[in-house]
């Protein structure tokens, strides 16, 4: 009507990227939490695929490994669902339902009487235990402004890969000194006590969904107050389309953004090819030590220590220097941010892959003592964790308002290899050995990604500037 009169709804020192820093860190604490528990809930059935086989009869080499790759495609393909959902709904109700539906599954894993139940359970419990990665980096974008983001990233990212790690080493004393089963009922009691603490730290960050709950309490005060009559109460983030339409755009724009945004497309190839290596290295390193080093389960377990120091290691490279080289690059620029920014400390990761990828194959392939190898495989999974750290922030700031959407898009290429990559290591290594098998995973790792930072860094800001949703302002 035309003498309707529109009030805009807007934050007034309250957006969350204004909150107290002890309110920030809590958040990122709890969100780390399951970011950290469901990699290593989808790793701690690698040393225990033995045991499930002789239980349930299985003589195929490619159905033990499922247990493992069924659990990571869910994972990883998830947030293409939950991510747009939590840009709909807010973050925290779909956090807290996808870890409900996980535990509810993983405690079933742990009662299965078949490796059919087993793998339906597994890929469920995959479903909900991806809402954390749906929304864990939109978390940090949505209560950290661009110059403060390098720690939080940094803790973020550094919890599945830690979690992936380590889940193959409490998995190996599991399979030595009790049940399988135990792997999923362990996991389950943490999952249940990290629901338990979200109860009573739960807060909702996304900007929208808070504005939303705003305007309502403020139409409720006005209507009590009779001060309703030709008035519009609207947010900065409403749009005026149905809610079928709302819907649509939201679940699909996942699948939009790889198909049509070339920097998502150049992020998405590099960072799952990586995350396949990483996934196939630490699928296939425990029967490094049992099968060629004879070591027992549990003790060739401990050598996964080594991959963790090369995550921590990495970690804390992003954690203290993204922010640093963002902060001078931004004086250079007289002042103003680019995402391209990100890139610079992406260039020595990305030739610490190869190199790593080397070390450890050769030295894996004529059997030298334990420690060479180990440092080999470290190098690899630090340089994965600088780059999946730079790839996060670097779509946080590219994609701010659709972050969710934007690394939901890069998951899908992400779940897919991790899913596949572990199925072919078995083979692959026992056609062409530890050196030859990773000589041909460090040679495409040089030429898939050795590039992407160069290519970002010259023509990033004319793809951003191409894009109808970079860029947008919180």
């Amino acid at each position: 009507m035309s003498d309707e009169k529109v009030i805009l709804v807007d934050f007034e020192g309250d957006h969350p990227q204004d909150w107290p820093a002890k309110r920030k860190w809590t958040i990122m604490c709890t969100i780390s939490i399951p970011l950290f528990l469901m990699p290593l809930s989808s790793t701690i059935t690698t040393p225990t695929v033995s045991a499930i086989a002789d239980e349930f009869h299985i003589s195929s080499s490619i159905t033990g490994p499922l247990a493992l790759s069924l659990f990571l495609l869910m994972y990883s393909m998830g947030p293409i669902l939950l991510g747009p959902f939590s840009e709909l709904y807010g973050r925290w109700p779909i956090l807290q339902t996808g870890s409900l539906v996980y535990l509810a599954f993983n405690i079933g894993a742990g009662f299965c009487t078949s490796i059919i139940q087993l793998l339906v359970f597994r890929l469920l419990s995959g479903v909900g235990a991806s809402a954390s990665l749906a929304v864990g980096a939109s978390m940090v974008g949505d209560v950290f402004r661009k110059e403060e983001r390098g720690l939080p990233v940094a803790l973020i990212s550094l919890g599945p890969v830690l979690g992936s790690c380590l889940g193959p080493l409490v998995g190996g004393f599991i399979a030595d000194y009790t049940t399988w089963r135990w792997a999923f009922w362990s996991t389950s009691i943490a999952a249940g006590i990290f629901l338990l603490l979200c109860l009573m730290t739960a807060r909702e960050t996304y900007a929208p969904i808070l504005l939303l709950r705003k305007k309502k309490a403020i139409m409720q005060e006005a209507r009590q107050e009779g001060e309703v009559y030709n008035i519009v109460w609207k947010t900065p983030y409403e749009k005026d389309e149905t809610i079928g339409q709302l819907y649509r755009r939201t679940i699909s724009r996942s699948l939009y953004f790889l198909g049509t945004q070339p920097i998502i497309q150049a992020l998405a190839c590099y960072y799952g090819y990586l995350y396949g290596i990483v996934y196939l290295l630490l699928s296939s390193f425990s029967d490094l030590w049992t099968k060629k080093y004879h070591m027992a389960i549990s003790t060739g377990s401990l050598n996964y220590i080594a991959p963790c120091c090369g995550y921590f290691i990495g970690a804390q490279i992003c954690a203290f220097g993204t922010d640093r080289v963002y902060r001078y690059q931004v004086a250079k620029n007289n002042g103003v941010g680019k995402p391209e920014f990100r890139l610079p400390i992406m260039v020595p990761a990305s030739l610490l892959v190869p190199i790593g990828l080397l070390w450890y194959g050769w030295s894996a392939e004529y059997k030298t003592h334990w420690i060479v190898p180990d440092i080999g495989i470290a190098l690899p999974l630090m340089g994965a964790t600088i780059i999946f750290q730079c790839v996060s922030a670097y779509l946080l700031d590219t994609f701010p308002v659709y972050a969710a959407s934007a690394n939901g898009a890069v998951y899908i290429v992400r779940g897919l290899t991790g899913f596949g990559f572990p199925l072919f290591s078995p083979e692959m290594y026992a056609t062409l050995g530890y050196g030859w098998g990773n000589t041909l995973l460090a040679l495409l790792a040089l030429v898939v990604g050795c590039p992407i930072p160069f290519i970002l860094w010259r023509y990033g800001e004319r793809l951003r500037a191409a894009s109808n949703y970079a860029d947008q302002i919180k």
